[in-house]
């Protein structure tokens, strides 16, 4: 909403913003920073976890076996996709009737059967990516000794800028355009937005789509190496069962 306003009070004060792209500006905010907001809530869970963990012990009980802890983080991971998910969409329905109320401007919404079921499929498939950077994280949160949460806000902020939440990224200047434009979380908003706003198409979507899924299993792949090569590395050193405080 912070940005909406700012947009607003910009148009208002003569931007040079054509009266008809408006709506559509707000739409292109709307949707991009409630999916940042979404993708930040569950993708730094794991380093969540792992900081509970060596706070609490808790880690220890899960290596009573010699099995990895992916799983457990996994299934964290899941539960704050389903829970960030209902609070994003109810998010995005009140700013956008509370952007209706303050501005006076209908955003144009696609809101049908198939946007929404396509909308759904690419919650999912970016759930891929999400979790990626959540392992990325959890083997950073895994050696760290205090502040486990400082790097996953460092990361947040990136993601405002370079996932094409609030701007296109092609206004970055080289090469931060080109490292945006490679990124499963980009490709993700812009699926999203090509549903649910009129100017998108349903081959557009299919296409960042593909690129999000590739992306994303690419990135998950990496994450998954990292986290077992530094939970491995952490075993031998005995780092996972020191309490920190």
């Amino acid at each position: 909403m912070t940005a909406v306003t700012v947009l607003y009070i910009g148009f208002r004060n003569g931007t040079a913003i054509a009266p008809g792209q408006f709506p559509m500006l707000l739409g292109f905010i709307l949707i991009g920073a409630t999916l940042y907001a979404h993708i930040s809530a569950y993708s730094w869970v794991p380093t969540l976890a792992i900081a509970e963990g060596k706070w609490t012990f808790v880690f220890p009980q899960v290596y009573v076996s010699p099995k990895s802890s992916p799983p457990y983080l996994a299934g964290r991971c899941l539960a704050a996709f389903a829970s960030s998910t209902v609070t994003s969409i109810a998010s995005l329905a009140v700013a956008i009737v509370v952007s209706s109320l303050l501005f006076g401007i209908a955003i144009p919404l696609v809101v049908t059967p198939l946007s929404i079921t396509l909308f759904g499929v690419a919650l999912v498939v970016n759930i891929l990516a999400s979790m990626g950077l959540g392992f990325l994280l959890g083997a950073y949160a895994i050696f760290a000794s205090k502040f486990e949460w400082a790097l996953p806000t460092y990361v947040s902020g990136l993601l405002m800028v370079f996932s094409e939440a609030l701007f296109p990224v092609s206004l970055l200047p080289h090469p931060f355009s080109d490292v945006g434009n490679v990124l499963p979380f980009t490709e993700f908003i812009r699926a999203s937005r090509a549903v649910l706003l009129p100017l998108g198409s349903v081959s557009s979507y299919f296409y960042y789509l593909g690129l999000s899924f590739v992306g994303g299993s690419i990135l998950l792949a990496i994450g998954l190496l990292a986290f077992r090569y530094a939970e491995r590395r952490a075993r031998r050193l005995g780092v996972l069962d020191r309490k920190v405080v």
